[in-house]
């Protein structure tokens, strides 16, 4: 079964372009053919490489509603004491039915999985 961390202690903000940003802690290794993927009860799944999934928890129905009309979204990682920019991209953004998860398949403690950068 696929794990999938759960990140809690993301900022969402709407960029000076429009575009909605996510500033996420920095994950080991680049991101490749990253995706968004929202469902209909609000989840939202950060695809950041092959067998590296993020859900991002509780976002604003506010953001929400901005994610409804958005085809691409912004990331940017940053070590978690700093706010020093490790790396920055887009994201194609796309809706998808609901996702059914188990507790199991959830992992809060991200560091057994992924190393951050330094």
């Amino acid at each position: 079964m696929r794990k999938i961390i759960q990140d809690k202690n993301y900022f969402v903000f709407r960029d000076s372009d429009g575009v909605l940003g996510f500033t996420i802690k920095s994950y080991e290794g680049q991101q490749l053919n990253p995706r968004l993927l929202f469902d209909e009860n609000g989840q939202l799944f950060l695809l950041r490489r092959p067998g590296q999934i993020v859900l991002l928890d509780s976002l604003a129905a506010d953001f929400i509603a901005v994610l409804e009309k958005a085809q691409r979204v912004r990331f940017l990682e940053t070590p978690e004491d700093s706010s020093e920019i490790i790396r920055q991209y887009e994201v194609p953004v796309t809706k998808i039915e609901s996702v059914p998860l188990s507790q199991d398949q959830i992992v809060f403690d991200d560091d057994a999985l992924w190393p951050h950068s330094a």
